[in-house]
C-alpha cells in the first residue's frame, strides 16, 4: 500500500459564486476548466497541465454547520515568483509574502472569492527586493 499524492481539493460554491470562482483559478491562478464527470452536482473542474486539481461543487446551502473548519489552506507548487508578483499586482490582487531561508523558498498567500487561502511556493526562489 502507498500513497502518491493528492489526487484534488474539492470547493463548495454557490451556483452564483461559481462564475467569480472559475474565473479566479483560471485568470489569477493560471489553471484552466476541463473536462468533468458526469455528477449530480452542477461545477467545473480545474486542470493544471493534464491533471484535476481542484473540483467546485454546487450546493445553494453550505454542508457544514458553523463558520469554522478546520481546513486551513491549497498550496500550490509554482516557479517564476516576479512574474507571479506583476501579474497579482496587475489584477490587484492583494497577497502577503514571506520568505523562508532554509530549504530557500518564498511564498506568496491570498485568498479566491469564497475566502480559501492559497499559497504559492516558490522553491529556490528569492524575490527581488525591487519586485
Amino acid at each position: 500500500m502507498d500513497i502518491s499524492g493528492i489526487n484534488h481539493i474539492n470547493i463548495v460554491v454557490t451556483s452564483a459564486q461559481l462564475p467569480d470562482v472559475v474565473a479566479f483559478y483560471e485568470q489569477i491562478i493560471g489553471l484552466r476548466q476541463g473536462l468533468r464527470a458526469v455528477s449530480k452536482r452542477n461545477g467545473a473542474w480545474l486542470y493544471c497541465h493534464d491533471t484535476a486539481i481542484i473540483h467546485l461543487s454546487v450546493v445553494e446551502q453550505a454542508p457544514y454547520t458553523g463558520k469554522d473548519t478546520l481546513f486551513n489552506h491549497v498550496a500550490l507548487s509554482c516557479s517564476g515568483v516576479t512574474g507571479w508578483v506583476s501579474h497579482l499586482n496587475r489584477h490587484a490582487v492583494h497577497f502577503d509574502i514571506d520568505y523562508r531561508p532554509s530549504p530557500e523558498m518564498t511564498q506568496l498567500f491570498l485568498y479566491d472569492p469564497v475566502g480559501i487561502r492559497i499559497e504559492l511556493n516558490f522553491a529556490g526562489e528569492r524575490l527581488e527586493p525591487s519586485a
